[in-house]
């Protein structure tokens, strides 16, 4: 889950100072852009434990910014310090402040993928869908494209395809055609098929546009990471 904070904020056009808001006091405002800034560098550059230490800092500045706790849930669902309790539970808090916001949903929807719960997580991707109908492009083909994966695991390639086929085309400006039909070709255990697939994207789209779906490769154990190396596979012995 390396990169879903990250894509939450540029997707949605949510950048930190905008997110913390204007009308704050100005000290207190800057103090806490800084924090949540310093806390992001430090969660990409794999620093877990001082990027919590800024969080808590921020906390105690403001307990009620959202953004403190969607940070917080996605250090702990870093594959190298994975603890999916806690993660929950940090991205509830920013629901519970922020309920008309779809990151949050959108966030325990992917957990949800992440644990290979693929019906729970096909429901609420569904469900954030139709309960944002207006997501930009890019978002809402990240959750269409989780929903294809989610029904292939299941073994509903009938459906899967026919999302493809409903929700995107070889012309649009996201990779998601190219990775949803990779990930049927994985699903049905044609890797060679897949890996074209992913040459397909990869000779089109540059890593920022593709970054979030190879996350969800890595995830289904299809795509090898050493960051993942370490984590059990939910669907092991399934």
């Amino acid at each position: 889950m390396m990169k879903r904070i990250h894509f939450i904020f540029v997707v949605l056009g949510l950048s930190l100072s905008t997110a913390i808001g204007q009308d704050a006091p100005k000290p207190s405002a800057e103090e806490m852009q800084t924090l949540l800034q310093e806390a992001q560098q430090m969660r990409l550059a794999n620093r877990y434990t001082e990027a919590l230490a800024k969080l808590d800092e921020a906390e105690k500045l403001d307990p009620n910014q959202p953004l403190v706790y969607t940070m917080r849930g996605d250090v702990y669902m870093a594959p190298r310090r994975r603890d999916v309790a806690l993660a929950i539970e940090q991205h509830k808090k920013a629901l519970a402040l922020e309920p008309q916001n779809p990151g949050p949903h959108f966030n325990l929807a992917e957990i949800a993928f992440a644990e290979h719960k693929f019906a729970e997580s096909a429901a609420a991707f569904r469900k954030l869908l139709a309960d944002f109908p207006k997501l930009p492009m890019p978002v809402r083909h990240l959750c269409w494209n989780r929903i294809v994966i989610c029904e292939a695991r299941l073994g509903n390639f009938a459906e899967a395809e026919k999302v493809i086929k409903e929700q995107f085309t070889f012309m649009d400006d996201t990779p998601a055609w190219q990775f949803s039909n990779a990930a049927i070709a994985f699903a049905k255990k044609d890797e060679k098929m897949a890996q074209e697939w992913i040459l397909r994207a990869t000779s089109i789209f540059k890593q920022q546009h593709t970054g979030a779906y190879f996350d969800a490769l890595k995830e289904m154990r299809w795509v090898k990471d050493v960051d993942f190396d370490a984590l059990p596979d939910p669907s092991a012995g399934k």
